[in-house]
């Protein structure tokens, strides 16, 4: 008996039947190393033409859109600035479950279709208006609303500036001057706005006053919410939901003495799964907490608990303050940056007196390096929903 079962068994090791055999458990599709979220960037890079683009962590393209993509007939006004003299790639968003890309490209800000598996309506522009204007020709930033909704800062200098609302909606043609329907003016120098889905509110970090030193006070650095109205469409202002930094800084230590400018915010960063927004200034990062409205912690502090293996560009960072007293400013000019929820982060840090970065900076468990090397960019972004922060459906 005792053999017999033995030769049983080994006959089961050796020579499984199909009913004993047990298959491996394959893991889910969505675990599979090239289905995880936050493998994927979208980078903004200047040229001519300027070219958007999705890549992997290794850079591998993925996706990309030049003007000479566009094969669709487009209004006059729209089709100039889309081929204008401009090298211009300023903004790009993840929009709409990632079947669009918003954008500020070229002389547009500008909608356009995401989608690889659909040839015949990939890389299709749904919405563009022409920033070749005196209203949106600096215009540095762009985010979807609800109800198909979006909005594009100004990024101004006057009391008029602020922000510019248009209904996006696919099912609308193009047309040379679509209308405005909600003009909201005050934030100066606005330079990035982020949805927040939890709240219903719009927010943006710009200056509360002309940022290039024409009004004969200060500028701070702020970050105002404009709760959105279901019922009307509508944003509104509301003065609860105005945070000013505490300190109004010049940034002649960087562009010289008499320089005009004051420091202002440059990128808006939602902190996965927390209520609190990182904000980059011309001379780095404040962290503010959405629940308290209070700045909580700045420069140094931030890198340490939010950014770690954080490295500078170059070591050239650094000048004489206007009061002459020399300065050294490696966590300036952060020009955007994102955190993903694993842990890792990007950044453009652009070059010591210069607007863009040549690079991204990418740190995974500490360690940074350098993807797109030779890339001239201003913004690179995770291509995907914020967990905690998505996008309007």
């Amino acid at each position: 008996m005792l053999l017999g079962g033995l030769f049983s068994w080994l006959s089961l090791l050796f020579e499984p039947l199909a009913d004993s055999y047990v298959p491996p458990i394959q893991p889910q599709d969505r675990l599979r190393p090239e289905n995880r979220p936050w493998q994927n960037i979208i980078t903004g890079v200047y040229g001519y033409p300027p070219l958007l683009k999705i890549h992997d962590r290794t850079g591998e393209i993925s996706w990309s859109f030049r003007r000479e993509d566009v094969t669709q007939d487009l209004p006059p006004a729209i089709k100039k600035c889309l081929w204008a003299h401009s090298n211009d790639a300023t903004e790009i968003k993840y929009m709409h479950d990632g079947k669009s890309v918003g954008a500020v490209y070229a002389d547009l800000a500008m909608v356009v279709n995401h989608l690889p598996d659909d040839p015949v309506n990939d890389k299709k522009i749904t919405f563009a208006v022409c920033r070749d204007n005196k209203f949106l020709w600096n215009a540095h930033t762009v985010e979807a609303l609800p109800n198909d909704l979006f909005a594009v800062g100004t990024t101004g200098q006057r009391p008029w500036d602020g922000i510019l609302v248009y209904n996006a909606s696919a099912a609308n043609p193009l047309v040379d001057e679509p209308p405005i329907l909600q003009n909201i003016t005050g934030l100066r120098a606005i330079h990035a706005m982020i949805w927040d889905e939890q709240e219903q509110i719009l927010w943006a970090t710009g200056t509360d006053a002309a940022a290039d030193g024409s009004d004969p006070v200060p500028a701070y650095g702020v970050v105002q919410g404009y709760p959105f109205d279901a019922a009307t469409g509508q944003l509104r202002k509301d003065d609860r939901y105005i945070y000013r930094l505490p300190n109004a800084y010049t940034i002649e230590t960087e562009w010289g003495k008499g320089y005009s400018w004051w420091a202002g915010p440059h990128d808006l960063v939602p902190v996965p799964n927390e209520r609190k927004f990182l904000v980059s200034e011309d001379r780095g990062p404040h962290a503010l907490d959405l629940e308290t409205g209070e700045f909580f912690m700045e420069y140094e502090d931030v890198i340490e608990k939010y950014m770690k293996g954080f490295e500078v560009t170059t070591n050239d960072r650094h000048g004489v303050n206007h009061t002459g007293q020399y300065e050294e400013l490696p966590l300036s000019d952060l020009k955007s940056f994102n955190l993903a929820p694993d842990g890792a982060f990007i950044y453009v840090q652009s070059l010591w007196t210069k607007f863009r970065g040549f690079h991204i900076s990418l740190v995974v468990d500490g360690h940074r390096r350098k993807i797109n090397l030779g890339d001239e960019m201003y913004r690179a972004r995770w291509w995907g929903d914020m967990d905690g922060w998505p996008k309007p459906k």
